[in-house]
């Protein structure tokens, strides 16, 4: 017997069309939806055949000589456009090396897949995902000891200290954060100020 068909929400299809353009594997994002590949090609065909406003509702997806020119018209220029952000946005992290260009990879995964950064950045897959196990684990140290120092500095100030203040002590120690930053460490620990309640005499 054969199963269903699913039926995808308008949306949906339309978030992850969008999103397929920005990745080189298509396997990857059919993966993270839990799609097959075939589902998303036939969406991706819709939507440029159709476009956004018409997506989904006119179902013509077979190509004639023509739209065939097009649609892989459309698909060079959307790479090549990515391509561009990616390395405008990396334009500073280039001639520093591979290690400033690793770390601009793994600000901007959530835009673009590793695979793709490095292949158009000239770095080596393998090489960056060494560099990456290494630094997280190296950040989440240095994350740790910050986090330290702001809890002695609290108790230190007898609760009293904000995030600016703390903020202060660590600049003279040579930790070089934001107030903000300071202010997320402080609420993963759980550390609020303790202020005191005078009682007004009538």
């Amino acid at each position: 017997m054969k199963a269903n068909k699913k039926d995808y929400h308008r949306d949906f299809k339309l978030k992850v069309v969008k999103l397929s353009f920005e990745k080189v594997k298509l396997e990857d994002v059919a993966r993270k939806f839990n799609i097959t590949c075939a589902s998303l090609l036939h969406w991706r065909k819709n939507y440029i055949i159709n476009g956004e406003e018409n997506f989904s509702i006119l179902g013509k997806t077979e190509l004639t000589l023509q739209e065939k020119k097009i649609y892989d018209l459309e698909i060079k220029i959307r790479k090549l456009d990515i391509e561009f952000k990616i390395i405008k946005g990396a334009a500073d992290y280039l001639q520093k090396g591979p290690p400033f260009i690793f770390e601009y990879i793994a600000k901007n995964e959530q835009s673009y897949s590793s695979y793709m950064m490095c292949k158009i950045l000239g770095v080596n897959l393998g090489s960056y995902n060494k560099w990456k196990n290494e630094y997280v684990s190296e950040r989440q140290k240095w994350k740790m000891m910050v986090k330290q120092e702001i809890a002695t500095i609290f108790i230190s100030s007898q609760k009293r200290y904000g995030s600016r203040r703390i903020t202060a002590e660590l600049h003279k120690s040579g930790y070089q954060l934001s107030s903000n930053t300071v202010l997320i460490y402080m609420r993963e620990l759980n550390l609020s100020v303790s202020v005191k309640k005078y009682k007004l005499r009538t």
